[in-house]
């Protein structure tokens, strides 16, 4: 092949006539072989240039007259070419009409016709190559629809690897698809018949073609109404039903592989709920666009699946959530609530705005404004015109954009205000650049001006998803709902309620939809109700709270009566208040306490008395009462306010240099003069020494070795003594280097630079004695110069102090009211860094006792709130309420009063009379409360608890009283068996007094103790974990010896999960004693049993359940106390065609049952296997496989499942050809078996033997990391385990050690030779197997000898020389010439 002359093999691309074709076709195959057998792929382009060979290649195409098997060897050649380079894509898009020929060879394929639908499939493999570069030339040619046509009529009958490519192609061009294009109708029909599609991989494709097609809607601002007509709404409702669990519908049929009773109808589809964030986000998309899709949707199964849904997963109910968030919007509020954007009307996005030079320059600088935060310069840029608010540059990235990510707030607020598309940007929205980088008051703001929070960018991720990749917490909150910030909740204005009341008087149209609204508040806030109830998730329980929050707020008094009064919610006053209870005991959640407020402000106002009950019974009014703290503090604080502020006004003057205590000052009120003398005035530092603590404002100021800080909660400043005007600073929890020109550089922003910035700040504070004071510095205006270095701090402005480098003309400025600090550059330009975020924890110890004001003040702003709200609502409606309590606890503190007087009378025994009074009333007393505990819905815990009752019966029945023990036991008995006959007297069938009394004590106690409220199992572990509704507080010590703590920021904290007795009795069991699994195998329950005559039937529920013989084996017949792996412990045998060792993972863990996978594979040989001796006779009726971690495409296809009796005679119970079950790593799947019905003894040995290609359809890789049988256990093995592995080692041993003695002195130089029994090299030395001559003399080593061998074989002229390699103990033939 090296010795083709590329201008023949040209000459001969470019026949085509006659006899030609065939020369033709041989030029074709023999580029093909030259293009894919190269081992240096520059010099083959050297030989074969793409831009002579495509452009020949593509005119073969256009030659109507070329036959197919040209054609195909044609594509596969073209396919080399763009394999390796994308100058190859655009020589093909530049010849006319070759885009168009490939498409057209999709449209008239002959499926029966094997060369045609070769030719087709390697036709969509370029199409998808060329897509990924030149989407729009493609999409042009009518791509599109030629794709979709080949996917619908021909998809089933060509290879899932040319299906799957083939909806990548669709996917691509989907994205060009425009609202006005002829064939979208065909498009929306084609893919709603995809969406039903049995491969899950082409029906997921669909949905995100329709996502894509979605957002090119709304960014033209057009209805997207069309997309629904052929039943697109029903399927995304029938999926998210079935990613909660209930499965309905379409998409709730089997897929191929798995049984129809296999998993249970609660179980949701991890796959369907991983789709449920594009599901939702197209749902949200159409409602936001199409008032007709609204309507018709909220009319529709939505409540059905939305609830179903919220069997999911965190992710799945968080998304539907989101979905609820926006309904309630459109249901109550309207679709004139919604912000309105600017997205343009026109048909298409107009092109690409190319710039000459000066302009491109310009526009850089432009750029350059914005990562520097000169916002001057960006409104002067808008204000002259020099730009257009919507300006996109080359790359689709507007100004908005590039402010979103790196510019102010106030940039953005600005463009917004001017009429910037905020959903504007070829690649991303400008909320996608503010989630991706954290900025969550940018996103706020862009959601407040019609960001669409469910656009999707470039690789089809919406802007939450980019904020749950990123970690930035603040944004996933607010985007998870975005409803807050778009359509803010009413206060509750009174006014703004007037006004609202006004004009439905009016008989103005009615907001929302007035029909439906109704329906789904009764429907769904019984949901939320209990779905925060159930769940222990933070996430959902927050989100829960902030949907019934809006939906009580929405509901009517009428409406909320209703929904109390229906068959849904008719404990519904209940569990909201429970629900409020929950969140007010929560320890530091403000915003969760604000919200709870408002839940129960509302309740109070439309519910009235109902509420006012609830709120009493379960103490809500006691924990709103604590809340709002003392009445007097209040007023004592409003009160303290002028003399505090007189007090920091004297205090500040004071502390001038430039005081004189004069006549003049004597004329000061004498409590101003106090205040002078209880406050130590200190003045202002003339130096900055090391060693010593300063302060200006809120910043605290301490000088190292070589640099001086500065920082506040807001920023940290790093100034080096001998820099020329650059300094460090943190921003934001990011590291930055500032340039005197005004352009931060953010390159050193890592974990290592940041530690040592913070790790130099730490040393220098450590050098400062505990007991100094901070002394402040340039506390007023004035000339003084404070210098450090090559750096001048001075104060010209009250409130604000520059800081500037003796080598520069740049400043740095502080001021007092910003959290951040503003640069003026040596060009004169101004750039402000705000902080939108604290610095955290390593700044918040400061010098002065004011550290933390500016950026704490939003957390003291919500509590302040959360107290003069829990103030109102309390002298509002609960002081009323607090001073006439409820019957019931009146009737309990009488009991409790009874029950403490009848203990002292029996104490004292007063007199020989008092012996029966004491007895009569505490009788009397036991027998009222049982009567309240007849109706266990009577009383509260809370109440049980304020009202004495607890503490009462403790002092009754327990003895208090210090005395011989003798004389202590007899009073102690007589109350009790008081007690015990008032109990028992009052027992019958239909009333349990004593074990009402019980749940109530242990309620309390839970109430009061804050025990465990739930219990997980976490998988793959061998304890519980426990989760807690307190945080737990830490003490931290310094050791001996130390002088300070180590920082240990952003470092992980490992936690063990709390252990119970039993727990530990077992874990030190197991290091200390033998397992059931030590024991002699006769000892085995599992063996006993079946030796007894038992048989055991095990059937498939789901996937891995704890119904299969693995798993049931594993425990011992399910006595112990957790699953081991059997073939870990010799309870089974696995065997592999790879011997004891596998290139990835351990044999036994084919049998894992960990749900994350392993990753457990052979090597790539098309006869792999796995086998395992049960030791068991089973007839089988199902087994479940898991596939493995590692590689991707390396799920099984092809194989078959066998069983034996001996381990050597294999019977094939299922064959599997092309399955798709298994697709990602751990993905699982189930198949049913059909064994003869005359088999009565069973099998004891099974096996999955590889078949042919994998999923990635090259290699022969057997994955696989979990096994599970089902079906009956007939009787036990009784002869040794492994047998028959055992003796095929002996059998293999046996042959080796004839090897060396009789065969070995024959391998000489020209001796014949063939495979040996350890050959592990497949065909490679050809099929059938070829021989081969020794040429070269052994070379003796430590461990083995090698020789050299030639064969005279013919084989394929690209394999000239392949190394292979022919294993024996002690000999290896290493290298094979052909």
């Amino acid at each position: 092949m090296a010795d083709v002359d590329p201008d023949t093999l040209l000459e001969w691309l470019q026949m085509g006539q006659g006899d030609e074709r065939d020369m033709q076709l041989i030029a074709l195959e023999q580029l093909c072989m030259l293009l894919l057998m190269s081992d240096n792929v520059d010099r083959c382009f050297e030989t074969c240039p793409p831009r002579t060979f495509l452009p020949a290649l593509c005119k073969i195409f256009l030659d109507e007259s070329a036959p197919d098997n040209v054609l195909e060897v044609t594509a596969r050649a073209i396919t080399y070419y763009l394999d390796v380079s994308a100058e190859c894509t655009r020589r093909i898009v530049g010849v006319d009409g070759a885009i168009k020929a490939l498409c057209n060879r999709l449209v008239v394929v002959e499926l029966n016709n094997r060369t045609s639908r070769d030719l087709a499939e390697q036709c969509v493999k370029v199409l998808e190559l060329i897509c990924t570069r030149e989407s729009g030339a493609v999409f042009e040619a009518g791509g599109l629809n030629c794709v979709l046509s080949f996917i619908r009529d021909s998809g089933h009958l060509v290879h899932k690897d040319t299906l799957h490519s083939a909806m990548a192609v669709v996917s691509r061009l989907c994205s060009k698809m425009e609202p006005q294009d002829s064939s979208l109708e065909t498009c929306v029909e084609s893919l709603s018949s995809l969406l039903k599609h049995e491969d899950h991989q082409v029906s997921d494709g669909a949905l995100r073609c329709f996502a894509s097609l979605a957002d090119r809607f709304t960014r033209r601002g057009v209805d997207p109404a069309p997309l629904a007509k052929h039943g697109l709404t029903e399927e995304l409702l029938s999926r998210m039903a079935a990613a909660g669990g209930t499965v309905s519908g379409p998409a709730s049929s089997c897929k191929p592989g798995r049984t129809s009773t296999g998993a249970a109808p609660s179980a949701p589809d991890s796959k369907l709920s991983n789709q449920v964030s594009t599901i939702v986000s197209l749902l949200s998309t159409l409602c936001r666009g199409s008032p007709l899709v609204t309507h018709d949707l909220l009319r529709s199964a939505l409540p059905d699946s939305m609830e179903s849904a919220l069997g999911g997963d965190e992710r799945c109910v968080l998304d539907t959530m989101r979905l609820v968030d926006l309904l309630l919007v459109l249901l109550f509020e309207g679709r004139k609530a919604l912000p309105k954007s600017t997205a343009g009307s026109t048909s298409r996005i107009p092109g690409l705005r190319r710039l000459d030079s000066s302009g491109e320059r310009s526009h850089r600088q432009l750029i350059d404004c914005i990562r520097s935060k000169d916002t001057d310069a960006l409104i002067d840029a808008i204000d002259t015109g020099a730009f257009e608010v919507n300006f996109m540059d080359d790359v689709g990235q507007t100004l908005l954009n590039w402010a979103s990510a790196f510019g102010t707030q106030e940039m953005v607020e600005f463009l917004c205000e001017r009429g910037a598309d905020v959903n504007r940007g070829q690649r991303s929205s400008s909320l996608h650049y503010a989630a991706c980088f954290g900025r969550p008051q940018v996103a706020k703001t862009l959601l407040r001006h019609g960001a669409n929070p469910d656009l999707r960018d470039e690789d089809g991720k919406t802007p939450l998803d980019k904020a749950r990749e990123r970690g930035h917490s603040e944004v996933v909150a607010i985007l998870q709902s975005p409803g807050d910030w778009m359509c803010p909740v009413n206060k509750g204005d009174d006014k703004k309620k007037k006004d609202v009341n006004k004009e439905e008087e009016e008989g103005s149209e009615p907001k929302g939809d007035p029909e439906m609204a109704p329906i789904y508040l009764k429907r769904l806030l019984p949901v939320f109700a209990q779905t925060f109830q159930q769940t222990m998730l933070p996430s959902i329980r927050k989100a829960s709270l902030a949907l019934i929050r809006k939906m009580v707020h929405y509901s009517s008094e009428v409406l909320l009566k209703e929904v109390c009064d229906s068959e849904t919610g008719h404990n519904l006053p209940t569990v909201l208040v429970e629900i409020t209870a929950t969140v007010l005991d929560q320890e530091d959640d403000d915003d969760g306490h604000l919200l709870a407020l408002q839940i129960i402000r509302d309740l109070v106002d439309k519910g009235g008395d109902v509420f006012l009950d609830q709120l009493a019974r379960l103490g809500v009014i006691n924990k709103v009462s604590t809340l709002a703290g003392p009445a007097s503090d209040d007023e004592n604080e409003d009160e303290a306010k002028p003399e505090k502020v007189e007090r920091e006004r004297v205090v500040q003057r004071g502390r001038s240099r430039a005081l004189r205590v004069s006549g003049e000052d004597l004329t000061e009120p004498l409590h101003v003069l106090s205040l002078l003398q209880e406050e130590e005035v200190q003045e202002d530092a003339r130096e900055i020494q090391q060693g010593k603590p300063y302060h200006w404002r809120d910043w605290s100021i301490i000088r190292g070795r070589d640099c001086l800080y500065i920082w506040s909660d807001a920023a940290a400043l790093e100034l080096s003594n001998g820099s020329n005007g650059w300094f460090r600073f943190i921003l934001d929890g990011k590291l930055a280097t500032m340039y005197s020109s005004g352009s931060p550089e953010g390159g050193s922003d890592s974990s290592e630079s940041r530690s040592e910035f913070l790790e130099k700040l730490q040393r220098a504070r450590s050098q400062v004695k505990p007991v100094t004071a901070s002394q402040p510095i340039l506390s007023s205006v004035g000339p003084t110069k404070l210098t450090v270095g090559n750096w001048s701090l001075t104060c010209l402005k009250d409130g604000e102090i520059a800081i500037h480098n003796s080598d520069g003309q740049q400043a740095t400025i502080l001021k007092e009211d910003l959290p951040g600090f503003v640069f003026e550059s040596n060009r004169g330009t101004k750039h402000s860094f705000t902080a939108e975020t604290s610095l955290g924890s390593e700044f918040v110890t400061g010098w002065t006792g004011k550290r933390g004001r500016k950026l704490k003040s939003k957390l003291e702003k919500t509590k302040q709130k959360v107290k003069s709200m829990a103030r109102e609502l309390y002298d509002d409606h609960f002081k009323a309420v607090e001073s006439m309590p409820r019957g019931v606890v009146v009737t309990l503190r009488n009991i409790s009063t009874q029950l403490e007087s009848a203990w002292e009378l029996h104490t004292n025994r007063q007199c020989i009379e008092g012996e029966n009074t004491w007895r009569d009333l505490m009788k009397t007393a036991l027998e009222n409360l049982i009567v309240v505990l007849k109706d266990e819905n009577t009383i509260s815990p809370y109440e049980m608890c304020s009202s004495g009752l607890v503490q009462a019966l403790f002092t009754v029945l327990n003895n208090s009283v210090e005395l011989d023990l003798k004389h202590d036991c007899k009073p102690l008995m007589e109350r009790i068996n008081v007690f015990k006959a008032a109990f028992s007297e009052n027992e019958d069938d239909e009333s349990r007094p004593a074990v009402a009394l019980i749940r109530k004590l242990i309620a309390v106690l839970e109430s009061i103790e804050r025990l465990p409220l739930h219990l997980y199992d976490t998988p793959g572990s061998s304890y519980n974990l426990q989760i807690l509704t307190r945080r737990l507080r830490f003490r931290l010590e310094r050791a001996p010896g130390e002088t300070a703590l180590i920082d240990r920021t952003g470092r992980m904290l490992k936690m063990e999960p709390l252990a119970t007795v039993e727990s530990l009795e077992q874990y030190l069991l197991k290091m200390v004693a033998k397992q059931w699994y030590d024991f002699e195998r006769s000892s085995f329950v599992f063996v006993r049993k079946l030796r007894e005559g038992q048989t055991f039937t095990f059937r498939h529920q789901h996937d891995f359940d704890e119904n299969g013989i693995i798993y049931w084996v594993g425990t011992n017949a399910k006595t112990a106390y957790e699953w081991v792996n059997p073939a870990a412990y010799g309870l089974v045998v696995v065997t592999s065609s790879e011997g004891r060792n596998l290139p990835y993972g351990r044999l036994e863990d084919i049998l894992s049952r960990d749900s994350s996978a392993l990753n457990c594979h052979t090597n790539d040989d098309k006869n792999a296997w796995f086998a395992v001796d049960l030791g068991l006779w089973v007839i089988p009726s199902a087994y479940t496989l898991r596939h493995a971690r590692g590689y991707g495409r390396s799920a099984l296809r092809n194989w078959v499942f066998q069983v034996s009796k001996d381990g050597q005679n294999w019977t094939t119970l299922y064959t599997h050809v092309d399955d798709c079950s298994l697709n990602e790593p751990g993905s699982t799947a189930t198949w049913p078996l059909d064994p003869s019905k005359e088999e009565k003894q069973g099998w004891r040995h099974i096996r999955i033997k590889q078949m042919g290609k994998n999923a990635s359809g090259q290699t022969h890789y057997l994955s696989l990391s979990g096994l599970e049988l089902y079906g009956t256990v007939t009787a036990v093995c009784e002869d040794q385990l492994g047998k028959a592995v055992k003796e095929a080692e002996a059998n293999l041993r046996r042959q080796r050690r004839l090897f060396r003695s009789q065969v070995m002195k024959y391998i000489v130089p020209g001796a014949r030779v063939v495979r040996g029994i350890d050959w592990k090299w497949r065909d490679q030395d050809g099929n059938p197997a070829g021989e081969g001559t020794v040429t070269g003399e052994a070379h003796n080593g430590k461990t083995r000898s090698v020789q050299r061998l030639s064969c005279g074989q013919t084989f394929p002229p690209a394999s000239e020389l392949l190394k292979l390699c022919l294993y024996f103990p002690e000999f290896e033939i290493q290298e094979l010439r052909l």
